[in-house]
């Protein structure tokens, strides 16, 4: 259906006519969740798109959100889109640089925040961002300021919306909606420019290869300034007529899962293992008899997996097992999700695969897909009606083409693929070349059936002095999957051997812990115990004897604090920034260099 409107705003106000008073988007506050009808989203982004026009904003104007996921983000893209104007997400979990940059690179004119503490972050950057004219206040309990000493005015989204809303303007599928700035793990955030046309193609592709519908209901935690939440989590449900439900915050998912049973969830590996190491650890607790029917169920449930992918019927002897480890076993984990999953969608970084046979036995009904921002993002997904190949991220969707080049780099081509970066012609000219296919960095294969399997980033391979090419992301994936092992950065590019720099899961390792009263000590003097480190060392021995020399990891240094958001060294989808984290932590990893 999105093939059939010109741009995202009409698809907006085209759903909110027709389904009016149902509820589109759910959100919790003084410890209950409220209902937002289409109509009443649609009558307060009418109304702030007035106040928009009043306050100058004219078609091609840029406005930023800094904003959690909320009803408000829906409201403020919905007025900006309608204007013609030009929406520049911020992550909240942005450092000031970043935020800042992406402020200035832009030239974003306004800014929402959602929050006295991003209002308060805004005001303090305000000197360096002459172009920004006005912040609007989005939460409740907002309070006007007047611009002081030539910097911007505070306005509440009450005062700064109309009493008669505008109606929306008439635009093109080529006008740009959206500049997303890419995650930056190689060097500055660049700004994508996507059109409405981009954007559309991408949803209704996506909403036949997830079979989204109005039934369908969304627990959305992802930021929603990710082009992946934004298109599939956002306006693919829009186009689709569902609802979407906004989580607390991460430490709230669990419960909200419960209370609202979503059908279609978007997540990424990262929380998934979460899921995994807590599963798993309750197991290990578990006395001896029931560890032995988790295995059991677990390994009936791999073999069933496989006839389920290839879409053949269960053997009567494997159907019979089935049903008696469902209620005993599979039950409990599939309760996790709400009870009504539909679909759990995972991307933004390779899932182990481990992890995906253990949900997939578990008949959790997972696929994984993979996309980048530049493509509007999603690129291909595993078909949750079709056949499922574990490790790979599916066929293309309907309308993308896709191929390798001669040096195995995964191309792109398709009417979801970007414009181009803003004012960045010569990185344009880099990733689009002049055929329109889309360098996408990544290397990948692509099998008989067009399934792509995704191996690594073209710019993160490490190149060792001898010549030899290594796959970090690879021996990454491998590494994490010992349960005492939280996170892992791999090193030695220009170097004779590997390396990596370990962060220990510390709640798996409760009872080595506490044989080693090293119990309740602080992080920063359990990662220097010999114990830990006799630990790891035997780990790192297991992990090497099936590598080759080159392979190896020659020496490690545990970390004490986790890679974050906050610190910089992980992307807002959890993706390791290598080159911050190589930065943060120059003496350990010389000092191993050293040695």
């Amino acid at each position: 259906m999105s093939e059939n409107f010109t741009t995202l705003a009409q698809a907006f106000e085209h759903q909110a006519q027709k389904y009016r008073s149902r509820t589109f988007l759910k959100d919790k506050y003084d410890k209950a969740w409220h209902d937002h009808s289409w109509s009443e989203i649609a009558e307060a982004a009418g109304r702030l798109r007035a106040g928009l026009r009043k306050m100058g904003v004219s078609p091609g104007d840029r406005v930023g959100i800094l904003s959690d996921n909320s009803p408000e983000w829906v409201i403020v893209d919905q007025a900006v889109l309608g204007l013609g104007a030009i929406v520049v997400p911020l992550y909240t979990t942005s450092g000031s640089e970043e935020t800042r940059h992406v402020i200035v690179d832009s030239g974003a004119k306004v800014v929402a925040a959602n929050g006295a503490d991003h209002v308060k972050r805004l005001l303090a950057l305000a000197p360096s961002l002459p172009e920004m004219k006005t912040i609007i206040a989005m939460h409740r309990d907002a309070t006007p300021q007047p611009a002081n000493n030539g910097g911007p005015a505070v306005v509440t989204i009450a005062t700064a919306s109309e009493a008669s809303p505008a109606a929306i303007v008439e635009g093109s599928r080529e006008d740009v909606a959206t500049f997303i700035y890419t995650s930056g793990t190689t060097g500055p955030s660049k700004g994508v420019m996507l059109t409405h046309g981009n954007l559309l193609a991408n949803c209704a592709d996506s909403q036949k290869a997830l079979t989204l519908r109005e039934s369908d209901m969304t627990l959305s935690f992802l930021p929603v300034a990710h082009s992946f939440e934004r298109t599939a989590g956002y306006y693919t449900v829009m186009i689709a007529g569902g609802t979407i439900a906004y989580a607390e915050g991460l430490a709230s998912i669990a419960s909200n899962l419960l209370e609202i049973q979503p059908t279609i969830v978007l997540t990424v590996p990262r929380l998934l293992e979460v899921i995994y190491s807590r599963v798993m650890k309750t197991v290990e607790s578990s006395p001896p008899l029931r560890q032995k029917l988790f295995r059991a169920a677990l390994a009936t449930g791999e073999r069933a997996t496989a006839y389920r992918h290839r879409q053949q019927p269960l053997p009567p002897h494997l159907a019979l097992a089935m049903a008696v480890f469902r209620p005993l076993v599979f039950q409990r984990i599939r309760a996790v999700f709400g009870g009504r999953l539909r679909c759990l969608i995972s991307g933004g970084a390779p899932l182990p695969k481990h992890i995906f046979r253990f949900l997939a036995a578990a008949e959790v009904p997972i696929v994984e897909g993979y996309g980048l921002t530049e493509a509007s993002p999603v690129v291909s997904v595993n078909p949750i009606a079709g056949r499922i190949k574990i490790g790979t991220v599916g066929p293309p969707l309907e309308h993308v083409e896709a191929r390798t080049a001669p040096d195995g780099e995964l191309l792109l081509r398709g009417p979801n693929i970007m414009k181009g970066y803003y004012n960045r012609d010569e990185d344009t000219r880099e990733a689009l070349d002049s055929d329109g296919w889309l360098h996408t960095g990544d290397i990948a294969s692509i099998d008989a059936d067009g399934y792509i399997t995704i191996t690594d980033r073209k710019k993160e391979i490490i190149v060792l002095s001898g010549g030899k090419n290594i796959s970090p992301a690879n021996l990454e994936t491998r590494l994490t999957a010992d349960p005492h092992i939280a996170q892992a950065c791999v090193l030695g590019d220009r170097r004779k051997h590997l390396a990596a720099l370990l962060v220990p899961n510390f709640e798996n390792l409760a009872e080595h812990l506490e044989k080693n009263s090293l119990k309740g000590k602080p992080a920063d003097e359990i990662v220097q115990s010999p114990a830990l480190r006799q630990l790891f060392q035997a780990k790192m021995r297991e992990f090497n004897k099936p590598l080759s020399d080159v392979e190896a990891i020659s020496a490690f240094t545990l970390i004490a604090h986790p890679f974050s958001q906050e610190n910089g060294e992980l992307t807002p989808t959890l993706k390791l920034r290598r080159k911050v984290v190589q930065e943060h932590y120059r003496d350990a990893i010389e000092a191993m260099y050293r040695a």
